[in-house]
Parts: C-alpha cells; structure tokens; sequence
C-alpha cells in the first residue's frame, strides 16, 4: 500500500475479493524473512555493511475502511481502522518478545490448519483495550519437522503453566526446551 518512515505496509485482498488474504499474507512474510537472510549473507560476504540488518512483521485480520481518501488534490488508495492499528502495534511488539513475524488471534484461527505459529503471551497494546492472544509465525505446516513440532509443544505447555501461575513449573518446561536444544530460542 505504502511506505511509511521505515514501514512497508501491505494489504492483503481488497480491492479484489481474495478468499486466503490471511495465508497469502503469512506466506509473503515467510518468504521475505527467507530472502532477508539471502540478502544478509550476499552483502556481508561484499563488505557492504558490518552487520546483518533484519525486519520485523505484524499481521492481523479483521474489518477496516478500504478505499480512496483523502481530498480531491491528494487522493490515496488506502485502509485505516482498529485492524490496521493492531497489525502496526503488532510490528512493534515483536522487538520485546524477541521476534520478527508476530500474527494476532484473529489471523491464526484463520490460517492455524495451513500455517504454524508459536503461541505467545496475551498483551494490550496501545490505544486496543481487549488483551490479544499473539503467535509467532514459524512456517508453512508442511516445512515443520516432528522436532521442531515436539520442541513447540513443550512450550506451550510452558506457556500454559505460566498463565495458570505455575512459575515454577513453567521455568522447569521452558529449561528443558533449552536442554534439549542449545540453540533454541525461547
């Protein structure tokens, strides 16, 4: 749709009716992360820049305004509304969970048989009242191994024992994910 600052921001569907907009969304942040990591490898090895540069993402779905606005000497093609809001805020959250590709509630429960996401912690963002549930975007479901699917499992157990209050328990699931795995992130 636009650049923004620094943003890119992107809508997916209107103006033309686009049944999978939520999964076509999921899979284009899945392919730019993947090119990202393409693009990092080829201009650290050219010396261009000393350290690897990384994006991060939001998705959400759900209604919003769509259309031309503005006034007759500056017309834009855009969208704007409560949806738009949270995707943005979405984009920021992931810098203190840690992420790069956060979806909200409302995308997983729609792409949640084609896409696998990590479930996270409930938030409010800002200016949203109701807390929502957020899920890093991992992959395609078919691009998962059985490891990577057991590893998450036991997080969302952790996750689990945590939102019940079972500190403790929750810190034993979340250290044996890090035993089993050293290079796992959690």
């Amino acid at each position: 749709d636009k650049y923004e600052g620094d943003a890119i921001i992107s809508i997916f569907g209107p103006p033309v009716d686009l049944k999978d907009h939520a999964y076509k969304a999921c899979i284009s942040a899945i392919m730019m992360k993947e090119k990202e990591i393409e693009i990092n490898k080829k201009i650290l090895e050219q010396n261009l820049i000393d350290k690897p540069f990384f994006t991060r993402i939001g998705i959400n779905t759900g209604d919003m305004v769509v259309g031309n606005m503005g006034s007759t000497k500056r017309l834009n093609y855009t969208m704007i509304g409560h949806a738009v809001n949270l995707a943005s805020r979405l984009e920021g959250v992931n810098k203190i969970y840690g992420t790069y590709k956060l979806i909200s509630e409302y995308t997983y429960e729609i792409v949640k048989d084609k896409i696998f996401a990590r479930k996270l912690d409930r938030v409010r963002v800002v200016n949203i009242k109701t807390p929502i549930r957020l899920y890093e975007l991992i992959n395609s479901i078919e691009k998962i191994n059985n490891e990577e699917k057991e590893k998450f499992e036991i997080f969302e157990k952790g996750i689990q024992q945590f939102e019940n209050f079972n500190y403790k328990e929750a810190l034993r699931i979340f250290q044996e994910i890090k035993d089993v795995d050293k290079t796992t992130e959690i």
